[in-house]
């Protein structure tokens, strides 16, 4: 069950949820902050622009605040940090959280807090590390009466550094089965190919709410229609990281992702509300 911080994620009127991941400097690559450098304008830009949740590092949620922005949003709060991101070889992928961040999260405005479960190729050390993460702060949060929500992802080893998505349905749901019998209250998950299938994701995770990540970058076009798929198959939201902030124009880019998510709008419709470069 949400806790009540929890349900202000989702849209009263559609029971949706648009959460724009703004938590993107944690992960050891420049280029992921790309576009949200000056992180307190970029605030003022993404929550001007409406989202249901902006998602944020313990270090953004006080940038938040100090802006004067924090009662004015409903926030995801990243509580752990990996290493898997990082554009080089690294010899020893990590994830790491702290039972005492958890503090951060007594904030009003933190509606849930956030962690990773990762499987990266065979490394089980990597993964048994992220169980123990969700199940020492899971356990608190539950205490607290904080919600939480896992990201689930499926990954693989880039030769020249880093790693990338699997979008593997198979071992996607059978991820997102494993949060949801750790006590996950949301998921936030990897489209698959084909996104039609991102249905037996859903339903795997049946009644927890699953929520539909961004990943790479893609073409305008190509996340709107993976945004009206997934809602299509029963998704009840997405999580839009640089997707969004490093759009030439994420206010507008919010807005069609709102036609899509919360009035079923096409994908056609919602183009017509995004400005493009010339």
């Amino acid at each position: 069950m949400l806790s009540k911080n929890a349900e202000k994620m989702f849209n009263a009127s559609s029971g949706r949820c648009i959460n724009i991941a703004m938590d993107l400097g944690i992960f050891g690559a420049r280029s992921f902050s790309n576009g949200i450098e000056n992180l307190p304008e970029a605030f003022k830009v993404i929550a001007g622009a409406g989202p249901d949740v902006i998602q944020v590092n313990p270090g953004g949620l006080r940038t938040l605040i100090d802006a004067g922005l924090a009662d004015s949003v409903t926030v995801a709060l990243r509580l752990d940090v990996t290493n898997v991101y990082e554009p080089r070889v690294v010899s020893k992928a990590w994830d790491t959280a702290h039972a005492n961040t958890l503090e951060d999260a007594s904030h009003p405005s933190v509606g849930a807090v956030v962690l990773n479960l990762l499987e990266l190729d065979a490394n089980t050390e990597l993964q048994e590390q992220c169980i123990q993460n969700i199940q020492e702060i899971g356990a608190l949060a539950r205490q607290r009466g904080i919600s939480l929500m896992v990201e689930p992802l499926v990954m693989t080893t880039n030769p020249e550094g880093g790693s990338s998505s699997v979008s593997d349905a198979e071992q996607i749901a059978t991820l997102v089965r494993q949060a949801v019998e750790l006590g996950a209250d949301i998921i936030k998950v990897d489209p698959v190919d084909p996104m039609q299938r991102f249905g037996e994701v859903v339903e795997i995770a049946t009644p927890i709410p699953v929520l539909v990540r961004g990943g790479g970058k893609v073409t305008t076009r190509e996340l709107l229609e993976r945004t009206k798929v997934a809602m299509e198959v029963g998704a009840r939201g997405v999580v839009y990281g640089r997707n969004v902030v490093q759009h030439p124009d994420p206010a507008s880019l919010i807005a069609a992702l709102a036609a899509i998510v919360h009035s079923n709008a096409s994908v056609d419709e919602a183009l017509l509300l995004v400005k493009e470069p010339a």
